[in-house]
């Protein structure tokens, strides 16, 4: 009997054991995906039971907006106790953390007309008008995007193009080709000072620049081919004459630039440098992650994510910058994106307006008579 019993109780011992390990792993499984805080948690999977407090890995900024560090997150539940009671919500995260990434902080939303619903964005991505639930991730595949793919199968021609612009800007006696950036809203105040950052257009925002004469030249008459080509891309050609959402250029850095971290203005839009002359030492920061240029490849990037760029090279360093409609956007919804993007940048306009005067009439009225 006394051996039935040692043998009865190292087999309780061995059970409890072995639940005490399972417990442990199943912690430490949700553990690495879960936040709970406060009145959220956050967590990989919606679970069916409450966990043991985690340690704290976020911050509530507000009554509607959190940020955290953790990006291995698909769901989010609510959580509201009571002495009597404890309910639990469920909340759909938009977008699909799974095919987007989030360097830095998450920032997360609610939205009173989207109740069931909590939208998500990186602290490096801010840009003027954000459009929610588009996936989101700075630096995305050239390889996977066909317009990508079509220019770097043409970078010869586009580079042979180049070069007759470059020959052109030696030979002009007026106006330069290459004319330096400042037209565009906020872009002069990017360049550092004893930089250049110039351009030469070769699409833009809805007039007919490739016809526009630069001195004796138009885009038309120097770099047929790529202007042709470039009107042939739909997802660069409705973003940049139609819908008015971007630019298409050669861009042009000369040593010792740097331009100023800044973000783009919309999010539903991404980035294309197709590299054609690139020195060593000229590097761009996406979000948190630095990458180079190389000649006949394209770098694609979403530009509503904090960037900057760093010339330490020996001579100017050239791209074929193009925007394009973001793939995860449908092409019946380009119009009506758009043409939210363009009213709200013009109600920034305004507003920006509006402000500069009533700061100027406030410095007038303290000026002595």
């Amino acid at each position: 009997m006394i051996i039935r019993g040692g043998v009865s109780t190292a087999l309780v011992a061995l059970v409890l054991m072995a639940i005490v390990a399972v417990i442990s792993i199943i912690q430490s499984i949700y553990r690495s995906d879960t936040l709970d805080l406060r009145s959220y948690c956050i967590m990989k999977q919606p679970l069916k039971c409450m966990l043991p407090p985690l340690p704290k890995a976020a911050t509530v900024v507000s009554s509607n907006r959190i940020e955290c560090n953790s990006i291995r997150l698909s769901s989010v539940r609510m959580m509201r106790s009571t002495p009597s009671r404890s309910s639990c919500q469920a909340y759909q995260f938009s977008p699909d953390i799974s095919g987007s990434s989030c360097p830095g902080q998450m920032q997360v939303f609610s939205d009173s007309l989207n109740p069931d619903k909590l939208y998500w964005k990186s602290s490096y991505q801010n840009p003027g008008h954000m459009v929610w639930g588009v996936s989101s991730k700075p630096w995305f595949d050239p390889l996977e995007n066909d317009i990508c793919c079509s220019l770097e199968e043409n970078h010869e021609k586009i580079r042979l193009e180049l070069d007759r612009v470059l020959e052109a800007q030696k030979e002009s006696d007026t106006a330069p080709l290459l004319s330096p950036i400042g037209s565009r809203e906020g872009e002069a105040s990017l360049v550092s000072n004893g930089g250049n950052w110039s351009d030469f257009i070769l699409l833009d925002d809805g007039t007919d620049s490739t016809q526009k004469k630069i001195g004796k030249y138009s885009p038309q008459d120097l770099c047929p081919h790529t202007v042709n080509m470039l009107k042939g891309l739909e997802g660069v050609s409705n973003a940049v004459t139609k819908s008015k959402i971007g630019v298409a250029m050669f861009s042009c850095l000369t040593p010792g630039t740097y331009l100023k971290p800044h973000c783009g203005p919309i999010n539903i839009r991404l980035t294309c440098h197709l590299g054609l002359i690139i020195p060593e030492n000229v590097n761009i920061r996406v979000g948190d992650e630095w990458r180079t240029w190389e000649e006949g490849k394209c770098l694609l990037f979403d530009d509503s994510f904090e960037h900057e760029v760093k010339h330490d090279g020996d001579r100017e360093r050239i791209v074929l910058l193009t925007n394009l409609w973001h793939p995860n956007i449908r092409k019946e919804n380009w119009e009506p994106l758009a043409r939210q993007a363009r009213q709200a940048r013009q109600t920034r306009v305004e507003l920006q307006e509006y402000f500069n005067r009533q700061i100027s009439r406030r410095s007038n009225k303290r000026l002595p008579d």
